[in-house]
């Protein structure tokens, strides 16, 4: 419980996460099969660990209502890409998790505790409010308070694997001139004034491509099924 872990860790302290998003990306993931008699609030299972439809829903509703504050209307084909979209999100990092488990990583207390608190949306003139963060919970997320710090240990658990391979992806000094020179058309002109921007997104591709080359090779050794359309179809 979070409760009795702020307690503990009530001081200010800041810790460095590297956020690698999978944007736009989704590889094949094993198999999908669809049926699922007497999953009624399930929208997908990923090695045996269900996703719970209320959950997603529930993530679908606050995405869409934000959409809507900021851009007005929200078209039936926006909806179902964002459902898709988060629905793969889910999967993945669920799959992450799993996969950071079994090769050990682990999210402390305080790891939970210090991430909650330096949540913006949790927070009270720049401070972390209890109060506030029980309300954000249970009325605006529509969940409790356990239930949301196990998801979000799932999600730190993934996001330190993904960190883990991100940091393995490395290009070399050679390298970054000879992609810029090819994206360039063999002219280096302004390389040396664009070389930082460029050598930073050249990093962060070469991560996507290294944690989906890692997902490709955990989909074939996992099980996943989805049961998005019989959920929307209320089935």
């Amino acid at each position: 419980m979070i409760t009795s872990v702020l307690r503990r860790y009530r001081q200010p302290l800041f810790i460095g996460v590297v956020a690698i998003f999978l944007i736009g990306i989704f590889v094949g993931l094993g198999g999908y099969y669809f049926s699922g008699a007497g999953l009624m609030d399930v929208v997908a299972v990923v090695g045996g660990e269900k996703i719970l439809y209320s959950r997603f829903r529930s993530r679908i509703n606050q995405y869409l209502d934000s959409v809507r504050e900021k851009k007005g209307d929200v078209t039936a084909q926006m909806e179902n890409e964002v459902k898709q979209a988060m629905l793969r999100d889910m999967i993945v990092d669920e799959l992450l998790a799993q996969e950071a488990e079994k090769l050990g990583f682990r999210v402390t207390d305080m790891e939970l505790s210090l991430g909650i608190q330096n949540t913006p949306a949790f927070q009270r003139e720049g401070r972390f409010s209890q109060d506030l963060y029980f309300q954000a919970v249970r009325y605006t997320l529509k969940t409790t308070p356990e239930q949301f710090e196990a998801e979000q240990r799932r999600s730190m658990l993934a996001a330190k694997l993904k960190s883990f391979i991100a940091r393995g992806a490395k290009v070399p000094p050679a390298e970054i001139r000879e992609e810029y020179l090819r994206e360039n058309k063999g002219s280096d002109k302004d390389f040396e004034k664009k070389k930082e921007e460029f050598a930073s997104g050249l990093r962060q591709r070469r991560a996507l491509e290294a944690i989906n080359a890692y997902l490709r090779q955990l989909g074939g050794q996992v099980e996943i099924r989805t049961y998005l359309d019989q959920r929307e179809q209320g089935g």
